[in-house]
């Protein structure tokens, strides 16, 4: 999951942006399997799309664990955007524009929201 590049609406090893980087992770790394029915674009389109979404298939908690879903703000072209990562051992898998996938520490303030797939439970139990 690491070194994939940057590819807005990209949804592979190709390249990925912040969503492609997010499903790829959860489907790959904890086989969790999550629909994005949106032509969705991070950094042109109205934030409240990712923030729907992810209200749509997870419970916001208060401590992150492992595949976890962090939406988080990332500075772009001055202003702050919403950004999707996913949790491993505590930190941050995540992407920017023009950058390759990373592991990078969890900043506290810059998150909006942690959230848990509803689907975890079931996951787990197998």
């Amino acid at each position: 999951m690491i070194g994939i590049p940057w590819k807005t609406k990209g949804r592979d090893h190709n390249g990925v942006d912040c969503v492609g980087l997010a499903l790829l992770a959860q489907r790959e790394l904890f086989g969790r399997e999550y629909d994005f029915p949106f032509d969705f674009n991070p950094l042109e389109d109205d934030e409240s799309i990712l923030v729907e979404w992810i209200n749509s298939i997870a419970d916001k908690v208060d401590k992150p664990q492992d595949g976890d879903l962090v939406i988080y703000t990332i500075p772009y072209k001055g202003q702050p955007k919403y950004h999707i990562g996913t949790v491993i051992d505590g930190n941050l898998l995540n992407i920017s524009p023009d950058r390759t996938s990373r592991i990078s520490r969890l900043h506290k303030n810059r998150i909006y929201g942690i959230y848990r797939g509803r689907e975890v439970e079931k996951c787990q139990a197998q």
